[in-house]
């Protein structure tokens, strides 16, 4: 029966799950920024700069895919309207 489930799925409902999909990955993704900014600023008298170099390019790929998925996610919602 589980198998079934996505073909009888309304294009509508997909639309709303992948939209929360997204949501999703954006909440984790900032979660991740705010714990290594927070790491970065607790620790970087300490560690060495290759570590706080790693960290800062880790922030801005995590910025960079967290604008993508809020541009993916605004796309379907517009979609949205539409159906």
């Amino acid at each position: 029966m589980l198998l079934g489930y996505n073909v009888c799925m309304s294009k509508l409902d997909k639309e709303k799950e992948e939209i929360a999909w997204i949501k999703f990955w954006i909440g984790v993704s900032v979660a991740s920024t705010m714990g290594l900014i927070s790491w970065f600023v607790n620790n970087f008298e300490t560690v060495n700069t290759i570590m706080l170099t790693l960290d800062i390019v880790s922030v801005l790929l995590i910025a960079i895919f967290i604008v993508m998925l809020n541009k993916i996610g605004l796309k379907k919602i517009k979609e949205l309207e539409d159906l």
